[in-house]
């Protein structure tokens, strides 16, 4: 009879010990799933930064055409209006 309190004892202490086993699974799986979205969130803010900076490329680009366009047409006013005068 003097065994079974010790039994029992042994048999909760692995029980314990198997529970926390799980919770330590538990937490390091949940801290897998916020570093695994936090790198995609990152990928994909990444992404957009890469968008956002081609497109202001393209904005640049057209701006600088439409400045040369206008360059263009002015000068040729001013010659015009020179050789009236």
């Amino acid at each position: 009879m003097g065994e079974e309190p010790k039994q029992e004892r042994q048999a909760e202490a692995e029980n314990e010990a198997s529970n926390n086993r799980e919770i330590e699974r538990g937490v390091f799986a949940a801290m897998d799933d916020v570093a695994r979205e936090a790198a995609e969130t990152q990928g994909e803010f990444s992404a957009k930064v890469k968008q956002r900076a081609d497109e202001n490329e393209e904005t640049a680009e057209e701006e600088e055409r439409a400045a040369e366009f206008a360059e263009g047409i002015h000068e040729r006013e001013c010659r015009r209006n020179e050789v009236k005068m």
